[in-house]
């Protein structure tokens, strides 16, 4: 009898030993244990997508460390277990845009440190590992339509992809793949930027625990949704986040509350916090979560439709137009409505000062032609006048072509039939050339040779003599940009001291500009041959033009009228691979410099 009765209760005893050694071996799934996903863009919320995306070419890098609180607990014969105590996680999240309307990003979490809480019968769950590399996600956004000023939505879509790396021995892998494909839609009303943001989740599915003979988390799809609110504008913003779930297998759902603030330090780099509540059981939900973190790259939000531009706050000069709500000339009137919106003025005015920029007596803001004089008669606007001839058109003969008012309006003629009409002939009785604006040409001597190309201009003479007499050889004659030599100047070897023999010519030089004042200034310029090392030859053609120029101010020639330059073997006229072409190099000119222009121009010409 003791026997049968002992039977049955070995029996029992096996199978109790036999389950005990099961639920050790086995008694939870691994699987990715967080919930908490970023918006890599960050536009307009950290965690929720706004369907706003970054532009073309920009960027952003973000790195979050973030602590969730009893984020696993396990139900066993009634009892809750903390399976984990607390979870730190470092977030690393990365996005950039390939155009405006297509964006890529990436996200890369990574267990720091995970503590055990409290585990039913030691020894009958393994311990989770404390570190590990979570779940990667690659993720591509596609921009379908933008807020505008007119007004409509920012709406996108996005494809997540989970990668099957994560550290499963740390509840931070699925051990598969997981995706969600998602929408995201959202809107600026005034500063306030609202969104939604729905996918569905689809991974691995399977049951959390086999601790107990019912079921009570299994894993599987999911919804997903987000909402959220957020201040724009500012360089300090607020947002409040509200993050659920909506399970498509027997586990129950949950939702996340995540209130944060945002602070933008520079164009490049911004620092946020985010804490919240986690309300439900399902696995992942912790009871509180604590984020901060900084972003570095193109973190300026962009400015919404009618609201200011974030960089108002930074102390940065910005156009009026950017910032709004601003009020850059102190006057009380904000830049939005302010006419004059960068000078002082009153709100009677729009905030425009009381001007009269015409200084035709008439107020800016009561005249229809503020920048132009006019009578009170037209408004302030004045008399129509095409072609500026200072006759109105309603009495102009001829509006489209300039003349005086004698002639109503009418160009003149040609009345010394020189070619220039009579309102450009500074002349315009006398026929004259053009380079002399139509006046005639002077002849001091009376000898008909014009005293430009005179080489005597106080002595009757004959043209084919330079106009000189004709028992006077004359040296030099008056070309239009230089004078000519009828010799050359000589030097001392390698010296810069003029030889006697170059005397002659240089007293001719001094007489022409002595009796030819219009030739304001002449330079002269001293050449050699390339024999000899450049630098000193450069030197020794300086020494030589400062020698003729001294030379011409002992005869009389102004110092200011002068100017003495050294070109060395720089500007070759000939060659200088003959004695004959290297004599030629060698050479002393006279070029006149007309209506302030440079050597170079005068060369050119």
């Amino acid at each position: 009898m003791g026997r049968r009765m002992l039977r049955p209760g070995a029996l029992a005893l096996c199978l109790l030993l036999s389950g005990m050694a099961a639920l050790a071996q086995s008694p939870l799934r691994n699987f990715e244990l967080e919930r908490l996903e970023l918006n890599p863009g960050a536009e307009g919320s950290l965690v929720v997508g706004t369907g706003e995306l970054l532009q073309e070419g920009m960027f952003r890098i973000s790195a979050v460390g973030h602590y969730s609180h009893k984020p696993l607990l396990l139900y066993w014969d009634d009892t809750k277990y903390e399976v984990i105590g607390g979870r730190t996680t470092m977030h690393v999240a990365a996005a950039y845009a390939l155009t405006n309307w297509l964006q890529v990003g990436a996200q890369l979490p990574v267990v720091a440190v995970q503590t055990i809480g409290t585990l039913p019968e030691q020894g009958l769950l393994a311990n989770p590992k404390s570190s590990g590399l979570g779940t990667p996600t690659l993720s591509l956004r596609l921009g379908l339509l933008t807020q505008d000023a007119q007004g409509g939505f920012d709406v996108a879509v996005e494809g997540d992809v989970g990668l099957p790396v994560g550290s499963m021995e740390g509840f931070a892998g699925d051990g598969g793949l997981r995706y969600m494909p998602r929408v995201m839609v959202g809107r600026h009303f005034g500063f306030i930027r609202a969104a939604l943001d729905a996918g569905f989740l689809v991974r691995p599915g399977g049951r959390v625990s086999y601790v107990s003979s019912k079921p009570l988390d299994e894993l599987g799809n999911e919804v997903r949704v987000g909402l959220a609110l957020a201040t724009t504008g500012r360089r300090l913003r607020g947002e409040f986040n509200v993050r659920g779930m909506i399970p498509l297998t027997n586990q129950p759902g949950s939702v996340e509350l995540l209130p944060g603030v945002r602070y933008l330090l520079n164009p490049s780099m911004e620092v946020f916090a985010l804490a919240g509540v986690g309300v439900g059981s399902a696995p992942g939900t912790p009871m509180f979560r604590v984020l901060a973190g900084g972003s570095f790259g193109d973190v300026t939000p962009r400015r919404g439709p009618g609201e200011s531009s974030v960089k108002c706050d930074l102390g940065l000069s910005l156009s009026p137009e950017e910032c709004p709500d601003r009020d850059d000339d102190g006057d009380g009137v904000r830049n939005l409505v302010d006419k004059c919106p960068a000078v002082l003025g009153d709100s009677q005015r729009d905030g425009c000062p009381r001007t009269d920029t015409d200084k035709d007596g008439i107020e800016d803001s009561l005249d229809a032609c503020p920048t132009e004089f006019g009578p009170a008669a037209r408004q302030g606007c004045p008399v129509r006048d095409q072609d500026n001839d200072g006759v109105g058109e309603e009495d102009d003969a001829c509006p489209t072509e300039a003349g005086p008012a004698d002639n109503r309006g009418c160009p003149l003629k040609d009345r010394d039939k020189d070619g220039i009409e009579n309102d450009q002939d500074a002349c315009p009785n006398e026929p004259g050339p053009a380079e002399r604006q139509g006046c005639p040409e002077e002849d001091g001597d009376k000898d008909g040779v014009p005293n430009r190309v005179d080489s005597c201009v106080k002595e009757p003479g004959v043209d084919s003599n330079l106009g000189c007499p004709q028992q006077e050889m004359p040296l030099v004659a008056i070309a239009p940009r230089q004078l000519d030599l009828r010799g050359k100047v000589y030097f001392e070897a390698s010296q810069a001291r003029i030889q006697k023999r170059s005397f002659e010519l240089l007293n001719w030089v001094a007489k022409i500009m002595r009796e030819h004042p219009e030739l304001i200034r002449v330079v002269v310029g001293a050449h050699t041959d390339d024999r000899g090392f450049a630098e000193q030859n450069r030197r020794l053609t300086q020494q030589r033009a400062e020698s003729v120029v001294r030379y011409l101010m002992d005869k009389g020639v102004p110092a200011e009228r002068l100017e003495a330059r050294g070109y060395g073997s720089e500007r070759p006229i000939d060659i200088n691979t003959t004695s004959t072409g290297r004599e030629n190099n060698r050479r002393v000119e006279f070029l006149i410099i007309r209506d302030g222009n440079t050597i170079s121009e005068e060369r050119r010409q």
